[in-house]
């Protein structure tokens, strides 16, 4: 490698990771900054060794895709092959879905969450190859600056508090002015022979620039005062939020499992409580604030006995057992409420009784110091007795919260008159008076016959000030968070404390009991498609129940009545067991089933679960092996949609005048060739290529002479009457179907993309060419 390389090489490296500090910002823990520094600095690497070989750009830019492949793997799919091959491209093409909903719905400082991460790992790749190019390659220094100028500017967008957050871009400011400076000769023709020595004047320039970037703005008119507009998200949700990953995992392309559960009964698994609806979105924390934190006198080590959320007058004991599959989170899922967590990462765990949410956070000596983390992974374990609300509704009847409970939970950013008239027109059709009837109605009124409404997860975000009456008045089609939004919102606006939860319905039972195995309970598969939200409503001395609004296609969620306010059992089962209930014209069994009377022992010790058998593999790769033969079917029929429409189109005249009938029979004749790849070529006249055509046996002679004379006569001025434009209609139809049976099925089939395709291989060719000319060598 030439010294004037390495050293152009070195100094964009230099502007490069002089853009890291700005992404402090971005971020609430420094732990991306080692695969974000790596990508970019063996990006450029693997870029400085492919121009010292004298490979051309475009193999260099191949040889950089496969890197940044080989990289993604390592750093994002860990338990993958080095090479990755079509599952590993499917889990990516996951991740990037799943960072698309992050960046959606994550406002700055985030964690460090896999989707993020992916995102600038790639683009700090992508920007060290081509600035490297453009600047050592080209020598373009100018130009390849920009890419990384981006790249610097991006995290400015967000806010920062920070008074001295204008530092970070004295480094960026100083490598700019570097780089500028050692590509100086780029102006002399030819390689250089000898590198120059750096001009003082040209120092003394770039230090002053720099100075006057940096010092200049603080005297400026309206330097740190309010915007005159602002251009912001206004009161859109700030902070990792974890309502996130009901949207971002329900969208997925492809299901994924997540959790394996052991438990004697089916239990949702919660995230957290979301108290606060900012118009758009619940969440933790107040929503006027930014990134939320809670209550340092909130928070618990879980390492202890766990305080309750909310006293519970009526509970009975549940144990879980739980196995991470493939899940990175911030929140723990756990049945509510938890009252002990056992294994060895409780110690890394802290549980907050305000949301009533565990999660994993920065520890020293099992004292928490201050920042959450993403501690939920692949291959956790963990043990959790709960202590599960198990009230009557009789109970409930008389269970009023204070005005002062009321007045905290009934919160919301501004009045919705419609959804309230709605709500009460459901309370007076079902005579409900007590807090539990007007929840239990509008339950009902969500989930039967009487609201109308339907499941569907291919809709657009509940976004805009009226998406809500929208939905829930006129729309009526929505996914969990719709369902689970609406009706936390309709029971707040009749002053009712409600809420809505968000986690995980119990999933797919995968390896049943059986005592003869050492399996002592049911244990259950949880996937990507179980992410859930619900609503929760608040009974003081009962705690917050669970209510169930969601009208699942797929009767997987688990609906409180009045007679059982706790089912044991999801809607399908349910509904089986009625079945047989009525075919058996019997009594059946109650619907809470006999539950065994001794609870499993807690272990002696905080040691993880056993490793639980696998359950069997789907049906996935059937669904997969489908879409080719789909995909062969779309493109037939669109062929054939295309070839109805040209005929059609062929037997349409192009008006009255005969002249311009024959011009659009010849027009018609010579694109049927184009599109079956034997059409004009440069400079060859309609007549050249019917006789072509003649000559290679795909046209009969007579008939292509006729009719290049008609057509010659129409272009040039010659007299054309009716008789000759229906003679040349005739002609371009029977010297088209020659055309067409003189090519091979290929060619039939490859005829509607052809053309396109081949204008846009020219166009870019053309553009290719242009970049080339302009860059240079």
């Amino acid at each position: 490698m030439r010294r004037r390389d390495a050293l152009l090489a070195l100094a964009t490296l230099v502007l490069l990771l002089a853009t890291v500090p700005a992404y402090d910002r971005v971020f609430a823990e420094p732990s991306w900054r080692g695969p974000a520094m790596a990508a970019g600095v063996l990006a450029l690497v693997l870029a400085a060794v492919l121009r010292a070989l004298r490979l051309p750009w475009w193999a260099a830019l191949a040889a950089s895709v496969a890197g940044l492949a080989v990289l993604t793997s390592v750093l994002h799919l860990p338990d993958a092959p080095l090479l990755p091959g079509t599952e590993q491209w499917h889990r990516v093409r996951e991740l990037f879905a799943v960072a698309r909903t992050e960046v959606r719905e994550t406002p700055s400082p985030a964690p460090v969450l896999p989707g993020l991460l992916l995102l600038v790992t790639t683009g700090f790749w992508t920007v060290a190859h081509v600035a490297h190019d453009v600047v050592v390659r080209w020598r373009r220094s100018g130009l390849g600056m920009v890419p990384v100028l981006v790249l610097w500017a991006v995290p400015l967008a967000i806010r920062s508090d920070d008074a001295r957050a204008w530092i970070t871009a004295v480094p960026f400011l100083a490598a700019a002015g570097l780089l500028l400076l050692f590509s100086a000769p780029d102006t002399l023709p030819g390689p250089a022979r000898r590198l120059p020595r750096a001009p003082a004047g040209g120092l003394a320039v770039g230090a002053l620039a720099v100075t006057v970037a940096v010092l200049a703005p603080g005297v400026l008119p309206g330097y740190g005062e309010p915007a005159w507009v602002d251009v912001g998200r206004g009161n859109d949700p700030r902070g990792y939020q974890p309502i996130v990953d009901v949207a971002e995992r329900l969208q997925l392309p492809t299901e994924r499992d997540v959790l394996r559960v052991s438990s004697e009964r089916r239990t949702y698994l919660r995230l957290a409580g979301l108290d606060s609806f900012d118009g758009h979105t619940w969440r933790l924390g107040p929503s006027d604030q930014g990134s939320y934190r809670p209550d340092p006198a909130s928070l618990h080590a879980a390492s202890d006995v766990l305080p309750p959320e909310q006293e519970a007058a009526a509970s009975e004991p549940l144990f879980v057992d739980v196995e991470v599959l493939a899940l990175e989170n911030i929140y723990v899922p756990v049945p509510y409420q938890p009252v002990q967590v056992l294994g060895p990462q409780r110690n890394e765990m802290v549980w907050s009784t305000e949301g009533g949410f565990l999660a994993t956070w920065d520890t020293v000596d099992g004292e928490l110091s201050g920042q959450p983390r993403v501690g939920v992974r692949e291959g956790v374990n963990y043990r959790v007795q709960a202590s599960r609300p198990t009230p009557a509704y009789e109970q409930l009847l008389d269970a009023e919260p204070d005005a002062a409970t009321r007045e905290r939970f009934t919160r919301l950013p501004r009045s919705y008159p419609g959804l309230r008239e709605q709500a009460e027109q459901v309370y007076a059709a079902a005579d409900a008076t007590s807090t539990v009837d007007r929840a239990l109605a509008l339950q009902r009124w969500f989930i039967g016959d009487e609201g109308g409404f339907a499941y569907d997860l291919d809709v657009p975000p509940l976004r805009g000030d009226q998406a809500l009456e929208r939905f829930v008045l006129e729309d009526k089609v929505g996914y969990c968070e719709y369902f689970a939004t609406a009706m936390a919102v309709m029971l707040r606006e009749t002053g009712i404390p409600a809420r809505v939860a968000v986690g995980f319905l119990p999933g797919r039972v995968s390896a049943p009991a059986d005592p003869a195995l050492g399996r002592d309970v049911d244990e259950y598969t949880v996937s990507t498609r179980d992410a859930h939200a619900w609503v929760e409503v608040l009974f003081p001395g009962y705690g917050w129940i669970t209510f169930e609004p969601t009208p699942r296609d797929d009767s997987t969620q688990m609906v409180p009545r009045e007679d059982d306010l706790s089912p044991l059992e999801n809607e399908r089962e349910r509904a089986a067991r009625e079945r047989e209930e009525a075919d058996t014209d019997d009594d059946g069994p109650s619907s809470n089933p006999q539950l065994p009377t001794q609870q499993p022992p807690l272990p002696e010790q905080d040691a993880a679960p056993p490793q639980a058998q696998a359950p069997e593999a789907g049906t996935q790769g059937d669904q997969r092996a489908r879409w080719p033969l789909a995909l062969v079917g779309l493109g037939l029929g669109a062929v054939a949609l295309l070839t109805l429409r040209s005929q059609r189109t062929r037997t349409r005249s192009a008006g009255t005048d005969p002249a311009a009938r024959v011009i659009t029979a010849q027009r018609r004749l010579l694109a049927t060739g184009a599109a079956f790849g034997i059409g004009r070529r440069p400079a060859e006249t309609t007549p050249q290529v019917l006789a072509r055509w003649a000559a290679e046996g795909r046209v009969d002679p007579t008939h292509g002479a006729s009719f290049a004379r008609l057509a010659q006569q129409a272009a040039f001025g010659g007299a054309v009457d009716e008789a000759d434009a229906a003679a040349a209609e005739t002609l371009a139809a029977d010297l088209e179907d020659r055309v067409r049976a003189s090519v091979d099925t290929r060619d039939r089939l490859l005829a509607p993309v052809r053309v396109p395709m081949d204008q846009g291989l020219a166009r870019t060719r053309t553009l290719v060419g242009s970049v080339r000319d302009r860059l240079g060598p």
